[in-house]
């Protein structure tokens, strides 16, 4: 009874460590990304009493506009969606569930976090990291200034918007992403 025990415990501490080193290389790899029209997507800026929250919009048919844009720096956003039925018309993404950073290739949805930020006059979309305070901040997009309502945010250059896709049907979730990953980043290994 014991040897069987013995047996059984060796059995499921192999059987572990064989799935574990199948899950983790999977991690970086395991999600691709297809390109998309970006005039069909806006990253806002949506004031809150806490602080500005990022919301991110996608046309998905030409049924009805889902926003308008006016002005500029800032530019304000009119999220028409509002005002009907957008099932199937609109899809928007309101937190880490809906969107995420991909960078030359890798997704890092579980080691940084989009956020707002205020800076001075202008509210910034950043890339923070979940696990490192002192790790590299991403800078993004920006407002360009500061207004009362949505404001759209700015895609600084070399980033756009994509979807996630897993073996070549696209999925919802949306990715900010750029096709370079910067040196400090690269040696900044939070895993």
């Amino acid at each position: 009874m014991k040897t069987f025990f013995n047996q059984s415990i060796a059995a499921l501490t192999t059987l572990g460590l064989l799935t574990l080193s199948f899950i983790v290389p999977a991690k970086a790899n395991f999600f691709d990304q297809k390109e998309v029209e970006q005039s069909r997507y806006i990253a806002i800026a949506v004031p809150r009493a806490f602080g500005p929250q990022l919301l991110i919009l996608e046309q998905k048919t030409d049924a009805r506009e889902c926003w308008s844009e006016s002005g500029d720096r800032p530019t304000l956003v009119d999220p028409l969606l509002l005002n009907f039925d957008f099932t199937g018309i609109c899809g928007r993404a309101t937190d880490s569930n809906g969107y995420s950073i991909r960078m030359a290739g890798t997704d890092l949805a579980l080691d940084y976090a989009l956020s707002l930020q205020m800076s001075g006059g202008d509210i910034r979309l950043m890339g923070i990291s979940r696990v490192d305070s002192n790790a590299p901040r991403l800078l993004i997009g920006r407002t360009y200034g500061l207004a009362n309502g949505f404001t759209k945010i700015v895609l600084e250059p070399g980033w756009r918007f994509a979807k996630r896709s897993y073996q070549g049907k696209e999925l919802g979730h949306i990715y900010v992403t750029t096709d370079w990953m910067p040196t400090e980043l690269e040696s900044y290994n939070p895993q």
